[in-house]
C-alpha cells in the first residue's frame, strides 16, 4: 500500500461523516437555511484568502516546474471560487460584510500556516489537499445521486466542484502524486507526521461544515 492509499484509507470515516453531515445533505436536496449559507460564505471568504497565501508559500518549497505550474493553476481556481459563493448569495440576498472569523475558521487557518511555514513541502501539500479532495468527492457523489437536478437551487454549486469528464488534468490525482513524491525518502515517523497533517485538515473540513450548521461564534466579546 502506498502512502497516499494508506492516508485515504484512514480518511474514509471522516469523509463519510462529511457526506452524511446535514449541511451537505441539505445541499443535496436544495434545502439549507439562509443563515447557514451566509455564515458559510462569510467564513469561506476568510479561508480562501489564507488558502491562496499558503499556496503561495508552498510554491517556495519546491523546484519542480510541473508542480509549480499546477499550484499556480489551482490558485487560479481558488480565486475564481467566488462563483460558488454567488450561487449561495443569490439564494439568500446577502452581501459579504467581512464578518469576524469564527473559532473554527481561525483554528483551521492557523493549522495551515503552521504546517506550511514550519513544515516540509510534503506538509504544505498535505495541509492543503483535504479541501480540494473532499470538495471533489462531495461534487462527484452528489452528481452521481442526481442532486444536480433543475429543481435544486444549489445545482450550479454542486457542478462547480464535481470533476468534469473532459478535464485535461485531474488535479486531485496530481496532488496525491506530488504528496507521494514528497515523502518518498521520509522515515516512517516523518511520514506519520505528514499523515497527521492531512487528517487534521480533513477534520477541520468537517468542523467547517459543522460550524456553519451550528452558527458557532466566540463565547465572549473581545
Amino acid at each position: 500500500m502506498t502512502f497516499s492509499e494508506d492516508v485515504l484509507t484512514r480518511a474514509q470515516p471522516m469523509m463519510a461523516a462529511i457526506m452524511a453531515h446535514p449541511f451537505v445533505q441539505g445541499i443535496a436536496n436544495g434545502k439549507v437555511s439562509d443563515d447557514t449559507l451566509n455564515y458559510y460564505v462569510e467564513q469561506d471568504e476568510h479561508y480562501l484568502k489564507d488558502y491562496l497565501q499558503v499556496t503561495a508559500l508552498t510554491l517556495t518549497k519546491t523546484d519542480n516546474a510541473d508542480d509549480i505550474a499546477r499550484l499556480l493553476e489551482t490558485a487560479q481556481f481558488v480565486s475564481n471560487e467566488s462563483k460558488a459563493h454567488e450561487v449561495m448569495l443569490n439564494i439568500t440576498g446577502h452581501h459579504v460584510a467581512d464578518w469576524r472569523r469564527s473559532p473554527d475558521t481561525q483554528l483551521y487557518t492557523d493549522h495551515m500556516y503552521t504546517s506550511a511555514y514550519h513544515g516540509t513541502y510534503a506538509d504544505a501539500i498535505a495541509v492543503l489537499l483535504p479541501c480540494a479532495w473532499s470538495y471533489g468527492v462531495i461534487g462527484s457523489e452528489l452528481v452521481s445521486q442526481g442532486a444536480n437536478n433543475e429543481a435544486n437551487p444549489l445545482k450550479e454549486w454542486i457542478e462547480i466542484y464535481a470533476p468534469q469528464a473532459g478535464d485535461a488534468i485531474d488535479y486531485n490525482a496530481w496532488r496525491f502524486d506530488a504528496l507521494e513524491r514528497a515523502v518518498a525518502n521520509f522515515s516512517d515517523s516523518q511520514k506519520e507526521h505528514v499523515a497527521q497533517t492531512f487528517l487534521k485538515s480533513l477534520e477541520m473540513e468537517w468542523r467547517f461544515w459543522e460550524a456553519a450548521w451550528q452558527q458557532t461564534q466566540w463565547q465572549f466579546e473581545f
